[in-house]
Formats: structure tokens, C-alpha cells, sequence
């Protein structure tokens, strides 16, 4: 009997664990799609200057 509540505890462990791995996932992905679209919206100002200069002329 005392197996099978150790086994529960590791169980009910692991599920907070998984759910835990889950959030952060998302937290990750909203995160790297937020970039993305920074990157993408900034398009001319990532550039270098010396790159501007030349552009420019």
C-alpha cells in the first residue's frame, strides 16, 4: 500500500512539473513571437550605420 501512495506522490510531482514545462513553453513562444515581430517592424533601423551611409548615397 505504501507503494502505491509513494507512486501517487511521484505521479501528482511529475504533473506539476509537466504543467509547469507547459507554461513556460508558452511564456517562451508569446515571447519569440513578440521578437519576431519587433525584428520584422525594425527592418531599417537593425541596420548599421556605416551600411545607412552607404545606402544614402
Amino acid at each position: 500500500m505504501d507503494d502505491i501512495i509513494t507512486l501517487q506522490g511521484k505521479l501528482q510531482l511529475a504533473n506539476a512539473e509537466i504543467e509547469a514545462l507547459r507554461k513556460d513553453k508558452l511564456r517562451l513562444t508569446q515571447e519569440l513571437a513578440k521578437v519576431r515581430g519587433m525584428l520584422r517592424a525594425g527592418g531599417a533601423d537593425n541596420m548599421s550605420t556605416k551600411l545607412k551611409d552607404a545606402l544614402r548615397e
